[in-house]
């Protein structure tokens, strides 16, 4: 009885230690995928980085020219109809409103511009993102477009 004992304690460590072995395999396999992630990560990271500075240098080559031709049609914009019909456009009252310089040359006419598009197909997007607003909707219920991303 005590050698039968004995054998399944032997069993039972062999069965024991070829489970060992193999969580140690599978935790090596593991460290050997969290390496290669992490450097997939870090190329990732560099890429993003010149893609950015990219993207920075394209807008700073930006002319003067086009860039106030932008917002001039964005004030213009601001002023008609189809717009908002805000008398003063983006100085309504006066005072300058940089919100809308900011949110659409910066948000929409200059990543345009930074992917090749022309200046007219920019300052399309310009107005395509104006018309994505809840603001143009208030105005504007039919002829608005629906937010990103639905």
């Amino acid at each position: 009885m005590q050698s039968m004992t004995e054998a399944r304690w032997a069993m039972a460590v062999r069965a024991l230690a070829l489970v060992s072995v193999l969580l140690l395999v599978v935790a090596g396999l593991e460290a050997g995928a969290i390496r290669r992630l992490r450097s997939e990560l870090q190329v990732v990271r560099a890429e993003r980085e010149e893609v950015k500075a990219g993207m920075a240098s394209v807008w700073a080559k930006q002319s003067v020219e086009e860039l106030d031709q932008a917002i001039r049609w964005l004030d213009s914009f601001y002023v008609d109809e189809q717009g908002f019909a805000r008398p003063g456009g983006l100085c309504a009252g006066g005072q300058l409103d940089a919100q809308p310089i900011a949110r659409f040359t910066l948000g929409a006419y200059l990543p345009a511009r930074a992917a090749k598009r022309s200046v007219p197909d920019s300052i399309d997007a310009m107005k395509t993102a104006i018309r994505r607003t809840d603001a143009y909707r208030s105005v504007h219920p039919n002829s608005a477009l629906p937010p990103d991303g639905r």
